[in-house]
């Protein structure tokens, strides 16, 4: 038997951070993990599925696109990640772990199948999680791939089914469409993205479409047959698919199963998410049970490794509470999609996009039925035993409920030019601006895509925002300080954005929402006597406009004294230098 101060079981972005924190505040460690150190984000999810996305982008070929994802995931070789451990005091034990008894941990090592014992005095839970199959008849019967074995294949498939349209599906979608396979998504529901505002998927469709993709929205699929060829898969409007290979991309979820949690008295359905404090303690075990990642339901890397900061902190005595309000959901196609915060018709706390390959729960993942927040769920600061739990996939209104959400924003003097909307959380007003709009837009000469902001219309800021656009992460990243820092949309509206970039897309979003915007800005420019230049809508003073159109006097008309400079000057060279200059009356000067 071997005793620890903390055990931890699972070794992917969550748990290896965890683990090097408290080693490195002078805590002995274990960290238990039968698969690769580093978790499937570093080896088969996020960096190869973007490391593929970028070869595309860049026009490489099929080979070269699959030697550079072997460079970046070390060819799915963790013996580095372990070695890092080892030098940071923690000691990497290979194999599965199960709880026997409070402060026990009973690990079955991987190569030998023998059994060692390891007592704590904190656990931490963290092994992140695993793809649920969908109901198909047939599917075990034929050629099909996770996501993970899809991102460790070298094949191309000369045609493909890709099965879901969130952030996984959509992305590897596009990237298969790049290389050349014939690839058709199809999704469940009416639209891609299914967790976000329409308007993210619908832009997303046409850029999949355009890449030679065939989407196929609002039927799922009920059957799949092996055939010489491959496999057709059936869809519940009878339209029947051919295809190599099936892409499994519709759902993941927890992977709790086989951890004897019934020890610590949880009982956790499949699908269910540990409930966690704000503090990611796990609620109901009496203490010193901690969770990060996955296996909470927040599904994004970045996520999990800011729980894993949070627990750290608090088993090294450091309270620390988790506030969820801006945690970004990215999908990176082109044009990317950013999320972040409460969207219309959402929960409060979203979880709609996730992220990339491994972050994807999908519209067809199940939850549990303790999935929804109760009444008296708080993620806020200060709200240490409340509980979190795992939320659904946030569904966007029907269109009979956007439409008297609608009806009642214009009604509604909240809106200020902006469009209120009801949902589980605050009453919030949307303002919208197209990147089209803006000069960086202009200078592409294409329409790029587009963005809303959501307010809470009682509080004044900001409270969600989705993007649709090139590197959209990039350039949003100002939103999700503003959300998590609670800064008024009248300050940030006074917020001066580089010329020119998308960012000004921002600018026109804020000042709506600050009341600045619509005509009311306009009276404002005409009451100071300021008007628009250029089709790219830059506001100039009209002294200045005058300027830029008068007429340029000929400098031998300019009737100008001499004068002595205390400096000798080279006469040819002064000679040059007084030489009159034309311009034409259009110069830009």
């Amino acid at each position: 038997m071997a005793a620890f101060d903390v055990v931890v079981l699972g070794g992917g972005t969550a748990g290896v951070h965890v683990a090097t924190e408290v080693a490195g505040g002078g805590k002995t460690v274990a960290l238990v993990e039968a698969g690769l150190i580093g978790g499937e984000s570093a080896y088969l999810a996020c960096l190869p599925s973007n490391s593929l996305l970028l070869s595309a982008s860049r026009g490489e070929p099929w080979e070269d696109a699959v030697a550079r994802r072997a460079e970046v995931t070390g060819g799915l070789d963790d013996s580095a990640a372990a070695q890092r451990l080892n030098r940071a005091g923690v000691q990497v034990i290979r194999g599965t772990g199960r709880i026997t008894a409070p402060g026990t941990v009973e690990v079955t090592r991987a190569q030998s199948a023998t059994t060692t014992t390891l007592t704590y005095s904190d656990l931490v839970i963290a092994t992140g999680c695993e793809p649920v199959a969908p109901p198909i008849e047939g599917l075990s019967d034929i050629p099909a791939w996770t996501t993970a074995q899809s991102l460790s294949s070298p094949d191309l498939p000369r045609r493909l089914i890709v099965l879901g349209g969130g952030p996984a599906g959509c992305e590897l979608t596009q990237m298969y469409a790049s290389f050349g396979s014939q690839v058709t998504l199809v999704e469940a529901e009416p639209r891609l993205l299914p967790g976000e505002p329409a308007f993210a998927g619908e832009i997303l469709a046409v850029a999949l479409r355009q890449a030679g993709a065939d989407i196929r929205l609002g039927s799922r699929a009920t059957k799949a047959e092996r055939t010489a060829d491959g496999l057709t898969l059936a869809l519940e409007d009878g339209t029947r698919i051919d295809a190599a290979r099936l892409l499994l991309a519709s759902g993941r979820r927890p992977r709790l199963g086989g951890l004897g949690l019934d020890v610590l008295g949880l009982e956790v359905t499949p699908g269910m998410a540990l409930p966690t404090t704000t503090r990611c303690e796990v609620a109901g075990t009496g203490g010193r049970v901690w969770a990060a990642g996955d296996v909470t339901g927040t599904t994004h890397t970045h996520a999990s490794h800011y729980q894993a900061d949070v627990v750290a902190a608090n088993i090294l005595g450091r309270h620390r509470e988790a506030d969820y309000s801006a945690i970004p959901r990215c999908v990176f196609t082109t044009p990317s999609v950013f999320a972040v915060g409460a969207i219309p018709g959402g929960s409060e706390e979203t979880t709609g996009a996730g992220e990339g390959a491994d972050g994807d729960h999908g519209p067809d993942a199940d939850h549990g039925p303790d999935a929804d927040h109760g009444p008296d769920a708080d993620h806020g600061p200060g709200n240490g035993g409340r509980t979190r739990r795992m939320l659904r996939i946030a569904r966007a209104p029907s269109a009979e409920a956007a439409s008297a959400e609608a009806a009642a924003a214009e009604a509604s003097p909240v809106a200020q030019g902006g469009t209120a909307a009801q949902g589980g959380g605050p009453r919030l007003v949307t303002a919208r601006a197209r990147l089209g709009d803006t000069a960086r837009g202009y200078l592409g000469q294409d329409d790029l895509g587009r963005l809303e902001l959501y307010a809470d219309a009682g509080t004044g800021v900001l409270a969600g925002a989705v993007a649709v656009g090139p590197d959209a992460a990039s350039w949003m990243s100002e939103i999700t300080l503003a959300i998590r820092a609670k800064i008024p949309v009248a300050v940030l509206a006074d917020v001066v954005h580089a010329f020119p970039t998308y960012g000004e897309a921002l600018q026109t979003a804020l000042r709506e929402l600050a009341g600045t915007g619509g005509s009311a800005a306009g009276a404002d420019q005409q009451e100071k006597g300021t008007g628009t230049l250029s089709e790219l809508d830059i506001e100039t003073p009209e002294g200045d406009a005058i300027e830029q159109h008068q007429e340029v006097i000929p400098d031998e008309a300019v009737a100008s004294p001499r004068r002595e400079v205390p400096f000798d000057v080279n006469e040819a060279d002064a000679a040059e230098h007084e030489r009159a200059v034309g311009f034409d009356d259009d110069d830009y000067r």
